[in-house]
């Protein structure tokens, strides 16, 4: 994906090494083990994939593109999960050789935009070492940033050092963890790759997205050993619950009238806790706490913390840096008094659906209009802003915003002709939980009117009436028109069996 900011980096490469560039150290560091050429782990992607339309779901696009990865294990890769997201085939390269070897994926963090492929073929490790993962680098240590950009087909490596680390947004997950900022040259088709750390030849991250030139300097962003080996724990129990999200915001304790306010003694520092998330429930931290210690850090006034080493990170790198269901310890200072609690990671509960990696948008054709589920992906496609507040926490279990994403010209819908980019409401005055709940509302009306309440970004309801019987003749017109083959994605084709007592049945 790419948003206004980023461009992720998976495509093509090429890099070479120069070992005149490196001091003998830095050479020793990455020179063969064991008769294998260390640069033999580090492999060029290419990736076939089959992707669904976000406005018309059910048309498919083929396509190919390359990218980088590492060898970490016996015929296991590192690489992002931009490069190999809808993959229908993926075959890997070494640079050593010509031949292919056919590699499938084994688990994916779209958070982290991360992703783990094996190589079963035994050949492909023969000459192979894997690499090692180091730990995050500091400020200004020397990189060199090794894999398959853009430009060329061999193997390509740029040199640098690290500029800045901080916390980032993830252009794939739309996350914002901790990421490395490098002035090595850093280009499409690098991500996947490692960045080396030049003072003892482990991985120090993976390349992943970049700057956009047009826009501003060139700048590479590098995912940290941090959050790389925090998808090796989630894995751990066969599945991947990504990362924890923010679940409180803050605001800053700086202005000395406001310690003042909140009685806060001279030797203490902190944050304010403005608004928290549902899901952490009443025995976490509460709105006007103020936050001095998370997980043993000293909190800042302006929301910093600071490692053993004296490294500054955010107030929530404590959190998001821990698995799904561990509980953060907190030291708050509450009513005049210090007190003890907890966080506990979790995913917000929102609305608006993450993005659709790997899968496909369900939709429900009615006439000429397209419903779908708002999803980040569709967010990103239409550039749609609503009224409604579709980030907010879900109001019951299985509460989704439903959209027209699309209208195709037909007299059916004469007068409503324009009205994608419309969320629905209700429909004949029912609020509308999900898509499944709006399809069944419309197939209970067989005749008369249907009515739609839909927002376009007004401070009011935006009303469609339709007729139920032209609806469907309409539906049949517009499938045939157009090579529609159903009507409704695959999971509204058939009505879900939550006791489990006999089969689905066609809704």
């Amino acid at each position: 994906m790419i948003n206004s900011r980023f461009v992720p980096l998976a495509m093509a490469a090429s890099l070479a090494i120069v070992g005149s560039l490196w001091a003998q150290e830095e050479a020793d560091a990455l020179s063969p083990k064991q008769g294998n050429d260390p640069i033999n782990a580090i492999v060029k992607l290419e990736v076939s994939t089959t992707s669904s339309d976000v406005l018309c779901p059910w048309i498919n696009t083929t396509d190919s593109s390359t990218g980088s990865g590492v060898v970490i294990g016996s015929g296991r890769i590192l690489t992002c999960a931009h490069c190999i997201a809808d993959a229908a085939y993926i075959r890997v390269r070494k640079q050593n050789e010509d031949t292919l070897y056919h590699a499938t994926v084994h688990s994916v963090d779209n958070d982290a935009d991360l992703a783990l492929v094996d190589v079963e073929d035994p050949k492909f490790m023969v000459d192979v070492t894997p690499l090692e993962i180091g730990e995050t680098p500091r400020v200004q240590d020397d990189v060199l940033a090794v894999g398959y950009p853009v430009g060329g087909d061999d193997i390509s490596y740029t040199r640098g050092i690290v500029s800045r680390i901080e916390d980032i947004r993830y252009s794939h997950g739309w996350t914002r963890l901790l990421g490395i900022q490098v002035d090595a040259a850093v280009n499409p088709g690098n991500s996947g790759g490692p960045v080396l750390d030049l003072k003892n030849g482990k991985i120090a991250g993976i390349a992943f997205q970049c700057k956009d030139k047009k826009k501003s300097e060139a700048l590479g962003y590098v995912i940290p050993p941090d959050i790389i080996r925090h998808i090796f724990a989630d894995i751990k129990d066969g599945r991947v619950d990504g990362f924890p999200d923010s679940l409180f915001a803050w605001g800053q304790m700086e202005s000395p009238s406001k310690r003042r306010y909140y009685k806060m003694d001279a030797g203490l520092t902190g944050v304010i806790v403005e608004h928290v998330d549902s899901v952490l429930g009443k025995d976490s931290i509460r709105t006007d706490d103020v936050i001095l210690e998370i997980d043993g850090h000293k909190v800042s006034n302006n929301g910093r913390i600071r490692l053993e080493s004296g490294e500054a990170r955010s107030l929530y790198y404590p959190l998001y840096i821990r698995q799904i269901g561990e509980k953060i310890p907190v030291k708050v200072f509450r009513e005049g008094a210090v007190a003890e609690t907890f966080i506990t990671a979790a995913k917000r509960k929102q609305r608006i659906r993450r993005w659709i990696h790997d899968g496909k948008p369900d939709y429900f054709l009615y006439g000429g209009f397209v419903f779908t589920t708002v999803s980040y992906d569709y967010m990103v496609e239409t550039e749609a802003e609503f009224h409604d507040k579709l980030f907010k926490d879900k109001e019951f279990e299985d509460d989704e915003p439903v959209v027209i994403s699309f209208c195709f010209a037909d007299k059916g819908i004469e007068g409503y002709i324009g009205c994608d980019k419309s969320l629905v409401r209700s429909v004949n005055g029912m609020k509308v939980r999900n898509l499944r709940h709006l399809v069944e509302i419309v197939e209970k009306s067989q005749d008369g009117f249907v009515c739609f309440n839909t927002d376009r970004g007004s401070e009011w309801d935006y009303k469609i009436v339709v007729d139920a019987k032209e609806m469907r003749e309409t539906t049949a017109r517009v499938m045939k028109r157009n090579q529609i083959p159903f009507d409704r994605s695959e999971d509204l084709r058939v009505t879900p069996n939550p006791l489990g007592t006999g089969p689905a049945k066609p809704l």
